[in-house]
């Protein structure tokens, strides 16, 4: 079935509607300080359960790539970034509303988060089906060091953070064995008689637990704050002008490579692609001097960059299982409840739902596009929407999506009790993604270690073939050594300043 034939039987008036409503939702939820993607996502779980694969989804990605593009909003008008993924966009796009053109930046900010996702969604569909191909040689010992691997890119990409990142992954993995043992099948570990922990903890509760609630507590501490509002000229739809874009071809089109490329990369996330595309348009400019000042390059790199993630983290999502970020996780999880399993077979034995999902994602982005371009007026009030009528609804919409999985109270508990954990962490400048994707990916990782010893004999006699396995978990452990490496100068002056305070 070919993308013409699957276009004309999933764009029907329902899931074009369901999209529409997802982008509106993800848009909202993106400008709002506090509030995040995968917060919103997890809000309309409930509402999922009983729809089809491809309404679900219609309604899940449409969220997806209205958040990711919401941020600039708030990041514009008053350098608070809605979400981390527009972190960069501060630098550039508030000097430009300071000098009257909010307008202009929030324009330029959404062409260029829609190019990004645009390029994002075509890589999607060429890179997925090749690398699914090669997936399908994949045996045991290859699935566990890419999981490996993913685990060692995440914590070596936690700048200044390798050591906390490893602790990190580590509890998610010490977490991820709660249950029954996924090879025996009757051996119930650390769940100190408790039957609920038979089971082990459900994904979307860990997950929720870990960055909804830990961020609505902080938001609930600055519930008080009064936002200025931001006045425009009236008009109906807002596009960049022509000179402020067509010098930006190369910008364009490195700060998309660099998003893909960091997309793909599990733990990486939009937030680094904005920053570190931010950074090389700035090394490759004539006028370097002029960044941070109010140039539409600064915004267009960070802002094309950001939404660039999102197809490149999907192709780790399908092809392998491997969720690219915090979305996709929880994106993950709803495609586990609709009894999708992700993987090379999913592109190869299930093409219609691979392919549904990349024109959905297409269709997302250009609702995004007209969305926010004709809106720009009323999505920059949403900021002003008062935190004491906002988070109650939240939570409770969090706490329901929640009790929703398997209508039990244990995912109640479960919510709660990592959202402590989150906390603490948080707290304490640990990081949370490692130890969510390593959760995510414990039960794989734990399942294919153990079929190669069953298949090898041993981890040693496994890792003694020459394969692309072994290869790979040299390549982790390097990693992992240049990480710390890398990190020690740091270390040592934390470790200098801290001894400086007690004294």
């Amino acid at each position: 079935m070919n993308y013409l034939a699957v276009a004309q039987s999933i764009l029907t008036p329902e899931n074009i509607g369901l999209v529409l409503l997802g982008v509106v939702m993800g848009i909202i939820f993106g400008a709002i300080p506090g509030l995040n993607t995968p917060i919103a996502i997890a809000l309309v779980l409930p509402f999922t359960y009983s729809m089809t694969v491809v309404p679900s989804m219609a309604l899940i990605l449409g969220i997806y790539m209205g958040g990711i593009s919401g941020g600039l909003i708030t990041a514009i008008l008053l350098k608070i970034p809605g979400t981390v993924s527009s972190i960069a966009t501060t630098q550039d796009g508030y000097p430009m509303a300071c000098k009257g053109n909010a307008a202009e930046a929030l324009a330029l900010g959404t062409f260029a988060s829609f190019v990004g996702g645009i390029l994002s969604c075509l890589a999607l569909m060429l890179i997925s089906p090749v690398l699914s191909k090669v997936a399908l040689a994949f045996g045991a010992w290859e699935y566990f060091s890419v999981s490996i691997l993913a685990l060692s890119f995440v914590c070596v990409l936690m700048d200044g953070k390798v050591l906390k990142g490893f602790i990190a992954v580590l509890l998610g993995l010490l977490l991820s064995t709660i249950g029954i043992s996924p090879i025996d099948g009757t051996v119930s570990r650390f769940t100190f008689g408790n039957i609920q922990l038979s089971s082990g903890f459900n994904m979307i509760a860990v997950i929720l637990g870990a960055y909804a609630f830990p961020e609505l507590f902080r938001v609930s501490g600055r519930i008080g704050e009064t936002i200025i509002p931001t006045k425009f000229r009236k008009k109906f739809f807002y596009l960049p002008k022509w000179s402020d874009i067509k010098d930006q071809g190369i910008n364009f089109i490195r700060s998309s490579i660099i998003g893909i490329f960091i997309g793909i990369l599990p733990g990486m996330g939009p937030s680094s692609a904005g920053m570190i595309a931010y950074a090389q348009a700035k090394k490759q400019s004539k006028t370097p001097e002029k960044f941070g000042t109010g140039i539409p390059a600064g915004v267009i790199a960070s802002e094309t960059a950001n939404n660039a993630v999102t197809g490149g983290a999907m192709i780790p999502m399908l092809v392998l299982s491997i969720p690219g970020d915090t979305s996709t996780a929880v994106i993950l999880g709803a495609l586990m409840i609709q009894g999708i399993t992700c993987g090379p077979l999913l592109v190869i034995q299930q093409p219609q739902i691979f392919k549904a999902v990349v024109l959905i994602a297409i269709v997302a982005n250009i609702f995004m596009f007209v969305v926010q371009s004709s809106t720009i007026r009323l999505t920059a009030k949403i900021i002003q929407v008062q935190r004491y009528l906002l988070l109650p609804i939240v939570v409770v919409f969090c706490a329901t999506g929640a009790f929703t999985i398997n209508n039990r109270m244990f995912d109640l508990y479960s919510v709660l009790f990592f959202s402590i954990i989150g906390y603490i962490l948080e707290e304490n400048d640990y990081p949370l993604m490692p130890m969510v994707l390593a959760f995510v990916l414990g039960s794989m990782t734990e399942y294919n270690l153990r079929r190669s010893i069953m298949y090898y004999g041993s981890v040693s006699k496994a890792a003694s073939q020459f394969s692309v396995g072994t290869i790979l978990i040299v390549l982790s452990f390097f990693l992992i050594i240049t990480g710390v490496i890398r990190d020690l100068p740091a270390f040592k002056k934390r470790k200098a300043r801290r001894s400086a305070k007690k004294m």
